[in-house]
């Protein structure tokens, strides 16, 4: 068994699909997983063309009985449309009647005057759109008891009118204190005086880096609303249309939005977009892996499309298995990877999602770790206006603070750190080991990160026999502190689960590693659970897992 993880801080026709949503009462602690629900969306427009009949509503109801989604959310607006009410209440009337749970939802793209930046969001300075925006809440809080509101709910607009309001204020600034008041005057309160008994969840997306920079304030916003949900997409990782995203990132993102919200996190929301039915399956995986109890599925008129249709029926197939997983899923473990709020990457932008495909598990937070062993810490770290300061008594106290590059080359020659040696790196070394004070300073090139990158033709970077070294010692030195896996390949996430260790192989061909973590751990280890294929070698030691496999030890 394993034992002593270091722990976060808090704990458009035919199949749609899952989503499984908890709303746990407001900040207690989150119940440790034990079983998964599916839930789906309707959008305004599939509310139109596949709720507005009685054929295609048993049409749909055929669909989640296939997927095994007990939840419904019907949507009376999105992208300047919105439904007809009729159709909305025998919608929600037939779903209800069917036994399923129904909640509403709002998508606040197109409701007037586009924002002057990614046009999908609207200026929330200009006047008729802030009414609009206060008429479709007041609208769908008189039709449903709970409200979510998908992740466009933002604004990097830059026009003349919010150049004009903005004042001496930064564009930071005036868009955190324009979108707070937006959720206060215009969602909020309007909702609550139509229907006192509603309450209102708010989606994060999945491009936490940029929060900033559009108006979320994850904190103060968790406070406003009585629950939130976190986009957990995933794409393909070799897209250069998306980004070239990691799978680890639906995890860390979940995973740090419930440090700050707790049980108001509900559960983890993904779509079909930018993934073949393989990267599809890795998004529930994840988002399970996550600890979301409600995993939904964004949305039915995509999911019976011909385009998105096997997707889908991958998932169905699966939808079981994936239900046995859950019931291993709690006590979620790992390095403690600090990103204050509202926190500046730099140019490490999403560095923790690639150090998770190290096989370095992490337990994002939130607030500094100070009674941690050992963190990480990247740029995000600066701010903290207290960050230095705190990180001198963390390694006064014996820490062992694992540091960017970008960071260690911020820091260096600061003299409130308890070291004079140069925190940078030299040329053509990838890991720099520090004594400082009763503690110590690891130092990583920005190089290790990077071997997680997958280019546009789905090729990764090489380890040379230099890197290889520097990723080995990293790892090593990881392992004083947590479970890791010293041999697997980039790409191969390690999740530590309390007695438990789930490993995925997000990578394309197949893989033999083993693990190693806290001194007297076992050597040998019982299989728990495993999918496509995964086993546990003879030695009780070898782990094998197919391309996209995931395999649970204890």
């Amino acid at each position: 068994m394993f034992s002593g993880f270091q722990k976060s801080s808090d704990s458009h026709s035919s199949p749609a699909i899952l989503v499984a949503l908890f709303f746990g009462s407001l900040l207690l602690s989150p119940r440790p997983l034990a079983a998964v629900e599916w839930s789906t969306l309707f959008t305004a427009q599939d509310v139109r063309d596949h709720l507005s009949t009685e054929q295609g509503r048993q049409g749909a109801l055929e669909f989640c009985r296939k997927m095994g989604i007990t939840k419904v959310y019907i949507e009376p607006f999105r992208d300047g449309y919105q439904a007809e009410e009729a159709t909305l209440k025998a919608a929600r009337d037939f779903f209800r009647q069917a036994g399923l749970a129904v909640s509403g939802c709002v998508t606040t793209t197109g409701i007037g005057k586009p924002s002057s930046g990614w046009q999908v969001a609207v200026c929330y300075t200009h006047r008729q759109n802030q009414e609009r925006l206060e008429s479709i809440f007041r609208f769908t809080a008189a039709l449903f008891d709970e409200i979510m509101i998908d992740d466009f709910f933002f604004t990097d607009c830059e026009c003349s009118e919010c150049a004009a309001a903005k004042g001496a204020l930064s564009w930071r600034q005036y868009r955190e204190k324009l979108m707070l008041q937006m959720s206060r005057e215009r969602v909020l309160g309007p909702a609550r005086a139509v229907n006192p008994r509603v309450k209102v969840i708010l989606k994060f997306p999945q491009w936490y880096d940029l929060f900033q920079d559009r108006g979320y304030v994850p904190d103060q916003e968790v406070a406003l609303y009585d629950r939130i949900w976190v986009g957990t997409e995933l794409r393909d990782p070799s897209s250069d249309e998306w980004g070239h995203k990691q799978q680890y990132e639906g995890y860390f993102l979940y995973r740090w939005l419930t440090d700050i919200a707790g049980a108001k996190t509900g559960g983890g929301w993904f779509d079909p977009y930018g993934t073949t039915p393989t990267l599809y399956l890795d998004q529930p995986l994840t988002t399970i892996l996550a600890g979301a109890p409600e995993v939904f599925l964004f949305h039915y008129g995509e999911l019976i499309s011909p385009e998105f249709r096997a997707q889908a029926e991958a998932l169905a197939l699966r939808r079981r298995q994936y239900e046995s997983l859950a019931k291993f899923v709690s006590d979620w473990g790992g390095l403690a990877a600090y990103k204050p709020v509202s926190s500046e990457p730099g140019d490490e932008e999403y560095v923790f999602d690639a150090i998770g495909m190290l096989g370095i598990p992490l337990a994002p937070t939130a607030r500094f770790p100070e009674g941690a062993r050992a963190a990480l810490f990247a740029v995000h770290a600066l701010e903290d206006a207290e960050f230095v300061p705190k990180l001198a008594r963390f390694l006064a106290a014996g820490g062992t603070a694992f540091v960017s590059q970008g960071l260690a080359h911020r820091l260096n020659a600061d003299p409130r750190l308890p070291t004079q040696a140069s925190l940078d790196l030299e040329k053509d070394h990838y890991l720099k080991t520090l004594e400082a004070g009763s503690g110590k300073l690891v130092v990583f090139s920005a190089a290790l990160p990077r071997l997680t990158y997958v280019d546009a033709q789905n090729r990764v970077a090489q380890l040379t026999p230099e890197l290889r070294r520097a990723l080995a010692d990293l790892r090593n030195q990881v392992a004083e502190f947590t479970v890791t896996s010293p041999d697997a390949p980039p790409r191969v996430a390690v999740y530590p689960l309390g007695g438990r260790v789930a490993v995925v192989n997000y990578t394309e061909l197949p893989v033999a590693c083993g693990l190693a973590g806290l001194a007297g751990m076992a050597r040998k280890y019982m299989k728990v659970y495993g999918l496509d294929g995964a086993t546990l070698a003879s030695d009780g030691a070898t782990l094998r897992l197919p391309p996209h496999a995931v395999l649970v030890v204890e």
